[in-house]
Parts: C-alpha cells; sequence; structure tokens
C-alpha cells in the first residue's frame, strides 16, 4: 500500500506510518537497519529498486531522502510504503522543497527505528567526508558510489582525504568476485610473486584504480594500468589482469557481460570462467552484509592516493600577496568593501552566481557595513550574491559574540531588503538550532558541499568563493584556525568543530585550510600596531602551524589591507 501525504511535517509522516501499521498489522520487530538514500533531487527509482530487492535478505525501513535545494518554495512531501509495496521492509519517502533541505538530520531522525544499525548510502553526489555530512554522521556504515558521479577519479581523491572508519565505495564493491579471483590464480603452481602486473581499464576508472592499487599494495610487484583499444575503448569497469611470472603469463579478460577468459602459461586457448557483472542490488546487498568497517578497502585507497600532511600544501604555487595601506581602520575597511564589490560584479558577467566569504573583529564588522553601498556602487545584482562566513562563535543565536550578530544590521538586512534571498545566507549553526558542536560543523560543510564547495577536494587549485575576507589576531591566527591548536590538523571536511579555543569563547566553527584556501581572491582586512608583528610573520614563508595568517592564499590575488600602524613592521 502507498500513501502520500503534500506539504506535510516529519511528526506527522511519523504518525502515519505507525497507523499504517497498526493497520496492517506489521512490526519493526523482523528489521534489521535503517537505510537511508540520499537522492538529492535525483532520479530515485534505480537505487529503491536495489533496496527493495535487499530488504528480503537486510529487511530495513528504508528512508529516501530525494530533495530539490534549488526550489523556490520550501515544504516537505512524503510518501509511505508498506506490504508488497515496500519488499520486505518498508518504505519512507522525503521530498524536501528548498530550505527544508537545510534541515535534513531533523526529517530523518523521527523516521528512524530504535536501537538498529544505520546505514547511509549516496548513490550519486558524494559528500566530500561522508562521515561528516548530518546524515552520515548517524550511520555505522556510509556507502557512495564514485562511478556514479561526474568526476569519478576525483570523487575518490576527495574520499581518500576525508575517508573515516566505516565508509566503503561501490567501487570496491564491484571487484569482489575479481579478487577472490584473481587469489585464486596467485596460487597455480608452480607459485611465485609476478614480477609485473598489467590492469586492463580506463585509467579513470574507480574500480580500474582501486584494483591496480590492491595488488600493488598486496604483492609489492609493479603494477600499470592499460587502457583499452578499439571496440573496448571506453568499456567502463575492469576489463582485465595479466600476471607476469618467470614461467609465463596468467591472463583474465572479460569477454562478455557473463563471462571472462582464462589464459595460462603454456595454455592459449582460453578457459571461460563464469563470472556474471553485478547489480545495483547485489552490490548494495553485499555491502549491507557486514556493518564493521573495510580494513582492506581503507588501506587500498590510501596506498591509491596519497594524502597531505602539510597543510602549507594548499597555499602554494600561488601569486604572492600585495598590500595596500590606508591611513586607518575605516579607509581599510573602505578600499577592502570596493575591491570585493568590484571582483563580485566581474565574476557575475562570468558565472550565475557569487560566493562572499565575511570575516568578524573590527575591521571585518567595518568592510561589512561598507559593503552594501560599494555593491550598489558596481552595480552587483545581489540576487545572484550568495554570503558565507570563515568562522563563527558556537554561542547563543543572538549573543554579541557572533560575527553574524555584529553585521546583521549593516550588512546582512541591507544586502535582504535589496533582493539578497534568504536561501543565499549561509549562516553557520549557533547553539540554539539544537545540535552539537560537531554536528553544526558538519551541517555547515554539508550545506557547502550542496553549493559546490567541495571543489578543493576534487581537485587542488580549484576556486568556489569569489572573495575571501579574513581578519587576523594579535598571535597570527585566522577564522579560528589557531596557532599550534589542533584543529588545523584537520583537512578532510569544509567545516571543522574547534575545541579549547585559545581566544574565548572555547567553542567555534571554522572552515578548514583546504577551503579557505578555494577562493579566488583573498582579501586579509588588519588594523592595529598590536598586529603588526603577525602582519610582518604573515608575510614571510607558508607556516601554517605557527603563523596562520601566512597559509591562506587566493588562486589569483591575495592581498593585505593594513592600515599605517599594522604595516609599519612588513
Amino acid at each position: 500500500m502507498i500513501t502520500t501525504l503534500t506539504d506535510t511535517t516529519a511528526s506527522a509522516l511519523a504518525k502515519k506510518m505507525n497507523e499504517m501499521r497498526e493497520t496492517f498489522g506489521a512490526t519493526t520487530l523482523g528489521r534489521v537497519l535503517t537505510l537511508i538514500i540520499v537522492a538529492t533531487g535525483d532520479d530515485i527509482d534505480e537505487p529503491l529498486k536495489a533496496a527493495v530487492q535487499a530488504s528480503h535478505e537486510h529487511p530495513a525501513r528504508v528512508i529516501v531522502v530525494d530533495a530539490e535545494p534549488d526550489a523556490e518554495e520550501s515544504g516537505l512531501d512524503g510518501e509511505i510504503r508498506v506490504g508488497r509495496d515496500a519488499g520486505a521492509g518498508e518504505i519512507i519517502i522525503l521530498r524536501a522543497r528548498g530550505e527544508s533541505m537545510s534541515a535534513l538530520d531533523t526529517l530523518v531522525m523521527p523516521m528512524l527505528l530504535p536501537d538498529a544499525p544505520i546505514v547511509t548510502w549516496w548513490p550519486e553526489h558524494a559528500p566530500s567526508s561522508p562521515a561528516h555530512d548530518v546524515l552520515g554522521t548517524m550511520a555505522q556504515r556510509r556507502i557512495t558510489d564514485a562511478a556514479a558521479c561526474s568526476e569519478p577519479l576525483a570523487t575518490l581523491k576527495r574520499l581518500r582525504r576525508g575517508y573515516v572508519s566505516g565508509d566503503s565505495d561501490l567501487a570496491w564493491s564491484r571487484l569482489t568476485n575479481w579478487r577472490g579471483l584473481v587469489a585464486s590464480l596467485y596460487e597455480i603452481p608452480p607459485v611465485a610473486t609476478p614480477t609485473s602486473v598489467e590492469v586492463m581499464g580506463a585509467e579513470g576508472d574507480p574500480s580500474v584504480v582501486l584494483m591496480a592499487a590492491w595488488l600493488q599494495s598486496a604483492l609489492g610487484s609493479e603494477v600499470s594500468i592499460e587502457a583499452p583499444t578499439g571496440d573496448e575503448a571506453g568499456r567502463p569497469g575492469l576489463l582485465g589482469v595479466r600476471l607476469h611470472r618467470p614461467d609465463g603469463v596468467i591472463g583474465l579478460h572479460r569477454n562478455g557481460e557473463d563471462t571472462v577468459e582464462l589464459t595460462l602459461p603454456g595454455d592459449d586457448s582460453g578457459q571461460h570462467v563464469t563470472m556474471p557483472q553485478r547489480s545495483l542490488y547485489e552490490l548494495l546487498a553485499e555491502e549491507l552484509r557486514r556493518l564493521d568497517p573495510d580494513q582492506v578497502y581503507s588501506e587500498v585507497l590510501t596506498h591509491a592516493f596519497s594524502g597531505i600532511d602539510d597543510a602549507a600544501t594548499y597555499a602554494t604555487g600561488k601569486p604572492e600577496p600585495t598590500d595596500v595601506v590606508g591611513a586607518d581602520a575605516q579607509a581599510v575597511a573602505a578600499t577592502a568593501a570596493a575591491d570585493a564589490a568590484r571582483e563580485l560584479a566581474a565574476a557575475l558577467e562570468e558565472r550565475p552566481a557569487a560566493h562572499l566569504v565575511v570575516t568578524g573583529g573590527s575591521v571585518g564588522t567595518a568592510a561589512a557595513a561598507a559593503l552594501p553601498a560599494a555593491l550598489a556602487e558596481a552595480g552587483v545584482d545581489v540576487s545572484r550574491l550568495h554570503l558565507w562566513w570563515g568562522d563563527e562563535r558556537f554561542v547563543g543565536a543572538d549573543d554579541a559574540d557572533r560575527n553574524e550578530v555584529q553585521v546583521r544590521k549593516s550588512l546582512v538586512e541591507p544586502l535582504t531588503a535589496a533582493g539578497l534571498p534568504a536561501r543565499n545566507l549561509h549562516v553557520m549553526p549557533s547553539t540554539a538550532d539544537g545540535m552539537s558542536l560537531a554536528d553544526a560543523a558538519a551541517w555547515y560543510g554539508q550545506q557547502l558541499d550542496a553549493a559546490g564547495g567541495d571543489a578543493p577536494f576534487r581537485t587542488r587549485g580549484e576556486a568556489f568563493f569569489d572573495v575571501l575576507w579574513l581578519g587576523m589576531g594579535p598571535d597570527g591566527h585566522v577564522a579560528s584556525l589557531f596557532p599550534e591548536h589542533p584543529a588545523q590538523r584537520t583537512f578532510g571536511v569544509s567545516a571543522v568543530a574547534v575545541e579549547d579555543s585559545p581566544k574565548p569563547p572555547p567553542e567555534r566553527i571554522s572552515l578548514t585550510w583546504p577551503v579557505l584556501n578555494s577562493a579566488r581572491h583573498v582579501g586579509l582586512l588588519v588594523a592595529g600596531a598590536e598586529k603588526a608583528e603577525a602582519a610582518a610573520n604573515g608575510h614571510r614563508e607558508i607556516d601554517p602551524w605557527s603563523v596562520p595568517a601566512s597559509s591562506v592564499r587566493g588562486l589569483e590575488s591575495t592581498t593585505w589591507y593594513l592600515d599605517e600602524a599594522a604595516a609599519q613592521q612588513s
């Protein structure tokens, strides 16, 4: 049976589910897990069909989040399926529109089965760090599919940077049968470690890359990837493996959807081995059989892609900073606002939207106050502008310590009156939002991912923000990344929860090094003699651990906006 509710609420859907269960005499005792499918506006038929098939092996409550973040109107529609329409489980489809997208966790929580494991699956559009996504933080197992994403290999690299135990990807599951077959061939007498290995398939295919990394890691042999040619050019997936041994070559080659051909040393006739290509249902069912971390996948992913251990990496190879010196803080703020408005106007001539990151502090607040007039003078269409924050104090929503509160009347309200849509205003959460500090940081990272801000996790040297403003403390900190503070070590997520801040309040949210370094134009707004030494240090070599201000650079420009007092040692 299928029941649909329009313009509803999560609590109403949960109540309706209980009513339907009582009507049909169904119970949740046989449900072994909750499966959350994050569709975000894409076609849900194929993953839902796979989930229904998998439910016969793993009875589950399936919650499909089918969100439309760009919808003009906000709201929630729901659909509940039980009985024959839901296989051996039950299905809840949440169709969130507009701003409802910003509270997906609160929509999902009333639907979760009590005391049952949670698995979150992204059939497409994997987040930068699944474990730090708001629908991933609640899950024991997180499943992505790099092959279904628009940039498969770049997605796999991004998943490596944000990897946390419990993550998995279907590109790895597609190799299960291949790995078993190759392992059995390795033991064909006379057993010998291959001198070299060739993996056949497209170099950008994630399963091919993972297979090569697994063989290299397990055997210690030289492994190369051979791209398919002729009629096989463009075929997806792994097409074959050749093991070169002293006694000859053992080869596997897929010659059809259901079989691979096996050749052995001294026997080129070829034997046909049955190995059907696996369906989405089979891949999902395998993932649901084990909810413990896949240590081998973790090791192979790490072997396939080198990690970044030095935050300085994100700032290197970019144009050297330049200085603009004003008489005082007000002059600095006015110049920074005029320059930002000009860059945002230029951005909107090339792209449909422009993204600005604002900052706190006395100069940042003054620059924000000067910005509405500067934007109007530059002819910026603020309806196409997105406003972000580089960091925020995790305190009450109206606390004077919050950066957003400090610019609410001078920046937010004037821009809203001028046409800035509410959905383009990306305010960091406060304690009033009912989230923990970690969940609040994860939520802000999800908002960035949804808007395309995960660009730095796909490839270095790609910009998302058009203009990014930063203040600087006398100790050289920027955003809420302080000298020698452990929050600096977090590279795999977009936003980090900062605890034990050396400057009160102690709990904060901050953008991380890769995100701060994904702006076209960076402006550091600094005034006061007490900051002169830190500003001078920030002009020297890139040294994030000791001098965070030295380690944020724009892809096109980095400008230090200094008053005369702050510039005296630079």
